[in-house]
């Protein structure tokens, strides 16, 4: 039996000297390999990879070009780190690289069909290196994993101890790479019945799902803690309020950001011909999907926590303290967005919103 084109591997952590450069075009990579080979030379211990961080810059790509090394390198821009091990989907691309896309969607095919969902991080591992003859390369396109239940227990545990991580996390040790994506929805609704089943308290609810959330991309947070650090508090505002696309557009009131959600899929929300395909155009989420056609849903809304920690991971990591998130609507309420509030440390009351200057 042939062994399936796209596999479930978990990858070995490697120590990698790498680069990490933003580049426009594919074509950028090669000059930045060059001259990563020419100062590890005879170090190199495997294959060349490309990193690509997702969603850390507005246009072009952010990529690690990285090599595996025997022992650690440092000169000017080039540094040494260890490649944390992952859990990921791949398969094997052949041909020129200007083509992996088609690679990359199948993957992405497969996935939502699954017991899974990406992480923000995709490598690319060169087996064959052909430039002056692309169409003999061969890619190994790596689609990293979101581990959600791991994350789930991770959260549980440390907020409400292990008996009761045993309690939420039920079946989970059936979940493996066949799961299908119906059954592994139909375990996270379990779960977050037995998380509403063992506490009332929605602030620790919060905390063990918004564990779960997708990690924020660590540019952007370092990006605003720079302008924070360096001016007031609204800047980071008014820096979110010039990327319409990443950011929402938070107001400010006193030591509260009140913010709502944009949709998904904009035209499909400004063009849905039923609530539920307004609905499903407007959430992000694939887990809450096949909740949406009937309301009340059957997924509670406690869930929607796991969203709640995206804006928490950006938030702390740019204040360095925590804050604390709270769900005014959401689509498994029954309302027709998803808003929220995000409260800050008192000291850092204010005014300031789209339209009118920032006090403070």
């Amino acid at each position: 039996m042939s062994e399936p084109l796209i596999q479930y591997r978990r990858l070995s952590p490697i120590q990698i000297a790498s680069i990490k450069a933003r580049i426009g075009r594919r074509d950028e990579i090669i000059p930045l390999l060059e001259r990563l080979q020419a100062a590890c030379g005879d170090l190199v211990d495997g294959d060349v990879q490309v990193i690509f961080h997702g969603g850390a810059v507005k246009d072009g790509f952010l990529v690690e070009v990285a090599l595996p090394v025997r022992q650690p390198i440092e000169a000017g821009d080039i540094h040494t780190r260890m490649l944390e091990d992952a859990p990921a989907l791949t398969m094997l691309h052949h041909g020129p690289h200007q083509s992996i896309r088609e690679t990359v969607l199948k993957i992405y095919d497969y996935l939502n069909e699954h017991a899974w969902t990406t992480s923000l991080f995709r490598r690319e591992v060169y087996r064959v290196l052909d430039p002056a003859a692309p169409e003999n390369n061969l890619t190994e396109v790596q689609l990293i994993l979101h581990e959600w239940e791991r994350l789930l227990a991770e959260g549980a545990e440390k907020l409400l101890g292990k008996e009761a991580c045993r309690y939420l996390m039920q079946g989970a040790e059936n979940i493996s790479s066949g799961t299908s994506f119906a059954e592994y929805t139909t375990w996270i609704e379990g779960a977050i019945n037995r998380l509403d089943s063992y506490t009332e308290n929605e602030e620790i609810k919060c905390l063990v799902v918004s564990h779960c959330a997708h990690v924020f991309p660590a540019e952007r947070i370092e990006h605003l803690r720079t302008i924070y650090e360096q001016g007031e508090f609204d800047d980071i505002l008014r820096e979110m309020y010039r990327d319409e696309f990443w950011y929402e557009k938070p107001v400010r009131r006193g030591n509260v950001i009140y913010m709502r959600k944009n949709p998904y899929d904009p035209d499909g929300y400004a063009n849905a011909a039923t609530p539920a395909e307004r609905r499903k155009a407007y959430c992000h989420c694939p887990f809450v999907h096949p909740y949406l056609d009937k309301l009340p849903s059957r997924l509670s809304p406690t869930f929607c926590y796991c969203g709640a920690g995206w804006y928490r991971r950006l938030w702390e990591g740019v204040l360095g303290q925590p804050v604390k998130i709270e769900h005014v609507e959401t689509l498994l309420r029954g309302n027709d967005q998803c808003t929220l509030t995000i409260t800050l440390p008192v000291e850092l009351a204010g005014e300031c919103s789209p339209e009118q200057p920032a006090t403070g």
